[in-house]
């Protein structure tokens, strides 16, 4: 039962920051709200932000498979914070911060034409 519990917490904090993936297109079909005060993303940051979320979904399922086993919270604890040490790591090679990252997540939920953009380019 812990363990059903544990890979519950994980695919959600997982599909928290693999936002970006095709459920930006679920999530942009939600009622707009007032777009948050964020810098502009440009066409660079857009192909920046793909190849980083790729490789942050990448690490996401990993993460979860490795959790599937797991009996106490403390190694649960462990797998999350290598994995999110992982993805922070694969944002920044990417030539992102972890905080812009997170703003082109934010963006891209209200901002329909960054969501397509990005979905282009995850297609492309």
């Amino acid at each position: 039962m812990k363990n059903i519990t544990l890979k519950a917490f994980a695919s959600v904090a997982a599909l928290a920051v693999a936002a970006g993936s095709p459920a930006i297109a679920q999530q942009a079909a939600a009622p707009q709200q007032a777009a948050p005060q964020i810098a502009p993303v440009t066409d660079a940051e857009v192909t920046q932000f793909v190849a980083a979320n790729g490789k942050v979904a990448t690490i996401a399922t990993e993460m979860n498979s490795k959790l599937e086993g797991v009996e106490t919270q403390e190694k649960a604890a462990e797998i999350q914070m290598g994995a999110e040490k992982k993805m922070v790591a694969a944002i920044q090679a990417e030539g992102l911060s972890p905080q812009r990252y997170t703003e082109i997540i934010r963006l891209a939920q209200v901002d329909g034409e960054l969501n397509q953009k990005l979905r282009a380019e995850m297609e492309g």
